[in-house]
């Protein structure tokens, strides 16, 4: 028979690996969207120079596919100014085929990485299907993104409430919520990103995006403000960025 600590010490283990589960993946297995995303700060007065050294590159060698390629810049908060070069959407086993060395890797020393001060993170996030909800395809020019520290074995009650918000964009049938989950923990506040896409800045004045009441329809009054007290309590930070989207194209 188990002794109580060795029972606890199993639970304690299940209940990290789920934990650790929940943030990489979905219970089933099915196909998927993932973005690798590169931090990369331009040397000053070279900015331009980069983004049309990168717009060739991408021409060249991330045209289409899973190793389509895009550039972002990050508009407010402590990496304001910095890049961001994305590839995908695309899986793990693409990533075995992806441009790598030879003429790929030589056009990018040679034309990109002069214009280049420092290059920052590098990381891979999954698309969240089940989380997530666009009322159309439209190209969206701005991007309001939640870097979001969940407080761990907290993640199965993100999971529920997200699911929560995204029945009430649904009822609204208007805006877009991407949510997607980091791929390797790197215990740095990173474990969720929820992306609110927008055509422009003058969305940010527009109140009617709220889904408040669309909430309270499907969950009952007040469950709003029980929403976002649940928040407050499984979340431990959120890094809120402004990204201007596909700058180099």
């Amino acid at each position: 028979m188990r002794t109580k600590k060795s029972l606890l010490t199993s639970m304690l283990m299940i209940a990290l690996l789920f934990s650790y589960a929940g943030f990489a993946q979905e219970e089933e297995k099915e196909s998927y969207g993932m973005a690798q995303i590169i931090y990369i700060d331009a040397k000053v007065g070279m900015e331009e120079a980069f983004v049309n050294a990168v717009k060739s590159h991408n021409a060249m060698y991330h045209k289409d596919g899973p190793y389509a390629a895009g550039l972002d810049v990050i508009l407010s908060g402590n990496e304001a100014g910095w890049f961001v070069w994305y590839m995908g959407p695309c899986t793990f086993t693409d990533l075995d085929n992806a441009p790598g060395s030879g003429v790929h890797a030589d056009h990018w020393r040679k034309n990109v990485a002069p214009n280049i001060e420092s290059y920052g993170r590098q990381e891979y996030w999954r698309y969240n299907n089940k989380l997530s909800y666009k009322a159309s395809d439209e190209e969206q020019a701005i991007s309001n993104i939640w870097f979001i520290d969940i407080k761990r074995g907290d993640y199965y009650r993100f999971k529920a409430l997200m699911g929560k918000i995204k029945e009430a964009y649904e009822k609204q049938g208007t805006g877009n919520i991407s949510v997607y989950n980091t791929q390797f923990n790197d215990n740095d506040g990173r474990d969720v990103a929820i992306v609110w896409g927008m055509k422009n800045f003058a969305e940010m004045d527009d109140e009617s995006g709220s889904v408040k009441d669309e909430y309270e329809e499907i969950n009952g009054e007040g469950s709003w403000d029980s929403m976002i007290d649940e928040w407050e309590d499984i979340t431990m930070s959120i890094n809120s960025q402004l990204w201007e989207n596909d700058i180099a194209k």
